[in-house]
């Protein structure tokens, strides 16, 4: 109550509802939607493949079984963790740039490795209550690894097709792998200028996958129908952060509404017309190839935050100052593998997803909607969450003083 910072709370709080609302002034605008002869290969693809899944399976050849065993082995390597999912989405990127959705993956999957790190950090303990954010990061790990283990095996096939010449997405039934993003991938590799038909429907396929896999089950559900979670999305927590240098010119998105597919469809579009801005891309490309993937918000702020727990302090100090911490202070942002030691790594069964083709035919366009400045909400983010802590740690030390 006695901060000299009380005016940068009240300040900048406010402020962020008020530019939060900048963007409902603007209209979303339709940057790539699929034309008509798109719209026809796919549904002749569709039922190619869907004529081929009826019929009678022939056993493999023994150079197809051992690619298949491969890939599993594979996938299966770096399906271990988010760092190392993280990690060999920037590989392949890095080795196949044309399949620019493996880098959106990469910078998706680092802000999930910083979100599960966060549920340990400096602030979040203090504010949810154990079992919450257990079960939060228990959603985000295993949406992490789903999604990995559905699209790294489509990544190497793509990556053995290149080499050999010859499509090999036949073999997507062998990794559950959805009859949708199989004839895309298809029409990909026949024709590769396709303008964003391949991007847009990874993102498509990705949360459509997690939609049933995961989001729709009974235990989840009720997780994302919770107050507390409500909450976690009031405080802003899981905003999307691309860095880049200097770092008050990095851009993402606010996440909200995960629990909506069609929310996180269109958040997945305006992440990737986001990040592939000329303006953006290569800088963020530079970012991620300097800095290893730690799960550690450190990572790209060593100024602001640090991986060492600190001596608990007999009374909660307040450590933001506008857009920086105060002298000699950091926020604790622990790498991941040193608080969170379970993991998910499958198998998990196929979620048959695809089932009304109108629906994703609609949803195959590239859109992009102005957003407030990224670092100004992300900073007003962090001044909200410290405002709930120290408001809750105070209450609780006035509690126990009355009680004495």
């Amino acid at each position: 109550m006695t901060s000299k910072r009380l005016f940068t709370k009240l300040t900048l709080i406010p402020f962020e509802m008020f530019i939060n609302a900048f963007p409902f002034f603007q209209r979303e605008k339709v940057i790539w939607q699929l034309s008509k002869e798109q719209r026809m290969l796919l549904q002749d693809e569709w039922k190619r493949i869907k004529r081929r899944n009826g019929e009678v399976k022939i056993n493999l050849q023994s150079n197809s079984k051992d690619l298949v065993r491969r890939i599993r082995a594979e996938t299966k390597r770096y399906n271990k963790n988010n760092v190392t999912r993280t990690t060999a989405y920037l590989t392949f990127y890095n080795k196949h740039p044309e399949i620019s959705w493996s880098f959106l993956a990469h910078m998706v999957s680092r802000n999930a490795g910083y979100f599960m790190s966060d549920l340990k950090g400096e602030f979040l303990p203090h504010i949810l209550e154990e079992a919450f954010l257990t079960k939060l990061y228990d959603m985000l790990e295993k949406g992490n690894s789903m999604i990995f283990e559905d699209a790294y095996p489509q990544l190497l096939l793509y990556e053995e097709s290149k080499r050999t010449g010859i499509s090999l997405f036949h073999l997507s039934h062998h990794f559950n792998i959805s009859p949708f993003i199989e004839g895309v991938w298809e029409i990909y590799i026949r024709q590769k200028d396709q303008g964003f038909l391949l991007p847009v429907a990874q993102i498509i396929n990705e949360q459509s996958h997690i939609e049933k896999a995961l989001v729709q089950t009974e235990e989840y559900k009720e997780l994302l129908n919770s107050i507390t979670y409500r909450l976690q999305e009031w405080l802003k927590l899981s905003q999307i952060l691309f860095p880049t240098w200097p770092l008050k010119q990095s851009i993402g998105r606010n996440m909200n509404h995960f629990k909506n597919l069609d929310e996180r469809i269109r958040l997945g579009q305006n992440l990737y017309s986001t990040l592939f801005q000329t303006q953006f891309a290569t800088n963020i490309h530079r970012f991620a190839n300097a800095i290893p993937h730690t799960g550690s918000r450190c990572d790209y702020d060593h100024n602001s935050f640090t991986a060492i727990y600190p001596s608990p302090d007999k009374f909660p100090k307040e450590k933001l100052s506008f857009f920086k911490v105060k002298n000699n202070t950091k926020i604790y942002s622990p790498f991941l593998l040193d608080v969170w030691k379970h993991n998910c790594s499958g198998p998990y069964l196929g979620s048959n997803w695809f089932v009304d083709e109108e629906y994703v035919l609609k949803k195959m366009k590239l859109v992009n909607k102005p957003s407030p400045s990224t670092w100004m909400t992300y900073w007003s983010g962090l001044h909200k969450i410290e405002s709930v802590f120290l408001f809750n740690r105070y209450y609780k030390m006035l509690k126990k003083n009355r009680n004495l």
